[in-house]
């Protein structure tokens, strides 16, 4: 994929200047947060108010990097640009309807400084990491959110069995990946670079798994309890869902002691 225009997009960011790779690279966006520089090469995103013919606003985030690759098995050689799996990863998300910031631009231009790539996901109006929602929960109080608690718990067990279902693991699924909406209960999956295909829907579940109980901090065992069961659709701890819970705990000693060794 060398170039992506969501559909209706062309023209709102033709609207504003933008109808080519070169307007949204040399675009004087001021930096959402410090680019990244690292090998010889950088990355970097901005927060784009685009105008609407109709006067209203539309946010977008454009990230842009330049000579960031990695060498993949569809390019052991030359690699390809981290941003291309991402923009992969995200159009393979959104055509599924599985909840992910929506893709609304892709490019990339080969240059003598290596690979130039922009990409351009639409604002998660309202929504906040995960960790960062368990922290003020935690600081205000877990009663006073107990119900919140129950309504988003199997929010995020559904988005993660349907990435599983489709055999994908996220592959880095700690809690600041998952941004979710207070108010509205709603979950939905970022950082998806290193999203992979499994050979087995059981793979990807254990992968990921294992990654958000080792990296979700101040849940209960009961919230864990009740995220297992709703990721298994199941009403009580059965042989199955009790031989998971063993596996997991299993999986996150064995991290511990390597840690320590």
């Amino acid at each position: 994929m060398s170039e992506f225009v969501a559909d209706g997009w062309a023209e709102l960011f033709a609207h504003n200047g933008l109808r080519r790779f070169a307007d949204f690279w040399e675009a004087d966006f001021a930096w959402f947060e410090p680019p990244n520089y690292r090998r010889g090469g950088w990355s970097g995103a901005s927060r784009v108010v685009l105008q609407t013919p109709g006067g209203d606003e539309q946010v977008v985030f454009v990230k842009r990097q330049e000579n960031h690759s990695r060498k993949t098995w569809r390019n052991p050689f030359s690699g390809e640009p981290t941003f291309r799996s991402e923009a992969r990863n995200l159009r393979f998300l959104n055509d599924r309807d599985i909840a992910a910031p929506q893709l609304v631009y892709y490019a990339e231009h080969r240059s003598d400084k290596g690979w130039q790539v922009v990409l351009a996901t639409r604002e998660l109006t309202g929504y906040l990491p995960l960790d960062e929602l368990l922290e003020n929960w935690r600081r205000d109080g877990w009663h006073k959110h107990r119900a919140a608690r129950r309504r988003l718990i199997p929010e995020v067990a559904d988005l993660m069995r349907r990435l599983h279902g489709c055999r994908q693991a996220h592959n880095a699924l700690h809690a600041k990946h998952i941004f979710v909406h207070p108010e509205k209960c709603r979950a939905c999956l970022i950082d998806l670079e290193k999203m992979r295909p499994r050979l087995t829907r059981r793979q990807a579940m254990l992968r990921d798994l294992d990654s958000s109980n080792r990296h979700t901090f101040h849940l209960s065992r009961t919230d864990r309890l009740r995220f297992l069961l709703h990721y298994l659709q199941k009403e009580g701890f059965d042989a199955s869902a009790r031989q998971l819970w063993r596996e997991l705990a299993q999986m996150e000693r064995r991290k511990q002691r390597k840690r320590k060794a």
